[in-house]
């Protein structure tokens, strides 16, 4: 495992120099030759999956329960225990700024607006907040919402913001300062984050093994539902292009949205049941973690990856998970190379998975 490294860093070297030197003589050349072999050295290590640990970790914010980067990857943000939100700079790898406080409970859910100037954030305290991202500062009153705030997602236009407690409900957030909620609550009985199609096409999930389809704005119901897991669905995936539905549950199945059939035998998982699922932007790769959610015991849960590639469905080897106990939250990059991990260790996972670099065999 690589901890606390930056590619944009070269190593230092000792020694110097009491006159100008030519950019090619000896000794900065072997300055740029160690610099190059550890490039190379850390890029070997995210070929095969392996973690980067970003420093310093966030065990003392009380553990990560949400994350999300920002439309250009630049930022990620994710949400803690302490009732905060911390953003950290993806590059660098180091926080972006003081932890942001307004929540009075835990802070379960993070997304940022489609041009990055907005960061929702949901919590235990059963509301949601809106922050300037440049200012780091809140911009409203907080939205209230029915029950626990553990899913937030911005419309395609970034005019709407949907939250979901108990029951999802929808704000008019066009003038964000000023935030106008629908008159009415959706969806009942779910169990797990919903997911919104670049169209306005919302799909819930819920307990009995049911997925829903809803027309987001209107909030009304498109056509019956789509039933198959015996037990609750615990997490969804919507392909970039709209057109395919992951459902997780103790497997995944796959679910043409156009015609709602499902297309594909379902997709065995290892663990207990799925906690996370996301596809890469570029639609290449399926990536669902799996692990036992309901056990009070933080080491006891074995939590692992499980990813696929899209074109066949072909499982593919899969990199240490890398957390100890629940992992609690997961994201995917824009460019689909990064894809973030975090937990109640408290620790933040940033690496590329062995699917993102073509041409090589993946080690777990």
């Amino acid at each position: 495992m690589i901890y606390g490294t930056s590619l944009s860093q070269p190593l230092p070297h000792s020694g110097g120099t009491s006159h100008a030197q030519n950019s090619r003589t000896p000794a900065l050349r072997l300055t740029e030759h160690h610099a190059a072999l550890s490039e190379q050295v850390v890029l070997a290590a995210l070929r095969r999956g392996q973690h980067v640990q970003l420093p310093p970790t966030a065990v003392d914010l009380g553990g990560v329960w949400a994350m999300t980067f920002s439309p250009d990857g630049l930022l990620l943000a994710t949400g803690h225990g302490a009732k905060a939100v911390q953003l950290w700079d993806t590059v660098e790898q180091r926080r972006a700024g003081p932890a942001l406080f307004g929540h009075t409970e835990r802070v379960l859910s993070v997304a940022f607006s489609p041009d990055g100037r907005l960061l929702a954030t949901g919590s235990e305290d059963g509301t949601a907040r809106l922050w300037d991202v440049d200012s780091r500062t809140l911009i409203t009153e907080s939205l209230d919402s029915a029950g626990v705030v553990d899913s937030l997602l911005f419309a395609p236009d970034g005019n709407s913001l949907y939250i979901k407690g108990r029951t999802i409900r929808r704000w008019d957030i066009t003038d964000p300062r000023q935030p106008r909620k629908a008159e009415k609550h959706f969806a009942n009985n779910l169990s797990s984050a919903p997911v919104l199609s670049t169209d306005g096409l919302l799909i819930t999930g819920h307990v009995g093994g049911i997925a829903q389809l809803w027309e987001a704005q209107e909030q009304t119901r498109i056509d019956a539902p789509l039933r198959g897991h015996a037990s609750d669905v615990t997490a969804l995936a919507l392909a970039p292009s709209g057109d395919v539905l992951a459902a997780g549950s103790d497997d995944v199945q796959l679910w043409d949205v156009r015609t709602r059939q499902m297309i594909h035998e379902p997709l065995a998982c290892s663990g207990d049941m799925v906690t996370e699922m996301a596809f890469s932007r570029d639609g290449r790769t399926l990536v669902a973690i799996s692990g036992d959610r309901i056990s009070e015991d933080p080491e006891e849960p074995d939590f692992s990856f499980n990813i696929w590639e899209t074109t066949t469905w072909t499982k593919l080897p899969s990199p240490h998970i890398g957390h100890s106990g629940h992992v609690t939250a997961s994201a995917f990059s824009p460019d689909s190379r990064l894809f973030a991990t975090g937990g109640i260790d408290g620790q933040l996972r940033i690496r590329t998975l062995p699917t993102a670099m073509s041409g090589e065999r993946p080690v777990p």
